[in-house]
């Protein structure tokens, strides 16, 4: 334990702050990657075509509440795994209790970290920052951590800056799974489709869903006899649509695509163009 302790105090802390982890804009890196420490759940990396970066992930709650991020239009910018590297200056402001929560056992600091720091378009399209942390509601039971918490709070306060704590439970599950289902869609390349294709066979696939009343499933199977393609492209098509806001859907159900349009709550959007990114409203 002193070795990884000394460790940390004479090579990796130096060695994050030489890297620039927590700083940077389009080029942010994380002050901690999914390498860096062990996690209780699947640690994920992903790319983010919004933020053009792979993005690094240490919990499955943090993964289904990136998605949610990714897929919101209002979203500009979101930095994972964010430091509060300037934390004295609101040492202050601090009990003694919480000082002692700023270094380790050994005295080696303690830095905190803060799961997003998430830049969005507010009703009148103005930019306001704020920042959340992710946690399951068993970690809310410990006083270390509920204490850490707090001085992030106080941070954030400092910077008239909200803050909130979000728990597992409050993550919508399934919206967050259709999401990550219909994401992958908007690489048209991975199916071999160029962009004139993909606006052709949109355009028929968004026609019958507006059109017609069978089931989505029929209407893809339709799609892919009269055009002579493979199987699964229809299906492949309808994610892309979601995906880049052509369509909508009720997103807080399962998609089944064995429900009509009307039941799957579709709305068709006038079409804007192809492999638009999910940031574009």
């Amino acid at each position: 334990m002193a070795g990884r302790s000394q460790q940390w105090k004479d090579s990796t802390l130096k060695r994050f702050l030489d890297e620039g982890r927590g700083q940077g804009e389009e080029d942010y890196k994380p002050w901690l990657k999914v390498s860096d420490i062990p996690s209780k759940g699947r640690v994920t990396r992903l790319y983010s075509r919004k933020l053009n970066r792979t993005i690094h992930l240490l919990t499955d709650s943090q993964t289904r509440y990136f998605y949610l991020l990714e897929f919101d239009d209002r979203v500009v910018s979101v930095k994972e795994q964010y430091p509060l590297l300037n934390i004295a200056d609101i040492m202050d402001q601090l009990d003694e209790s919480l000082v002692k929560r700023l270094k380790n056992r050994d005295g080696t600091p303690h830095v905190l970290v803060t799961t997003f720091l998430i830049t969005a378009k507010d009703e009148k399209g103005q930019l306001r920052t704020y920042a959340r942390s992710i946690k399951d509601r068993t970690e809310l039971e410990k006083k270390d951590t509920l204490e850490r918490l707090e001085i992030q709070r106080r941070y954030y306060e400092s910077l008239k800056m909200e803050y909130a704590i979000v728990t597992s439970e409050e993550i919508p599950y399934q919206r967050s799974r259709n999401i990550e289902w219909v994401l992958p869609a908007l690489y048209i390349e991975d199916a071999g489709l160029t962009e004139q294709e993909v606006k052709y066979y949109s355009t028929y696939i968004m026609e019958a869903l507006r059109s017609k009343r069978e089931p989505v499933r029929g209407i893809l199977d339709a799609f892919e006899r009269e055009t002579k393609r493979e199987k699964g492209l229809g299906l492949f098509l309808f994610r892309y649509l979601i995906a880049s806001k052509q369509i909508e859907i009720n997103l807080d159900q399962e998609i089944n695509i064995i429900h009509t349009p009307e039941q799957m709550e579709v709305v068709v959007r006038k079409s804007t163009g192809v492999g638009r990114d999910v940031r574009s409203g």
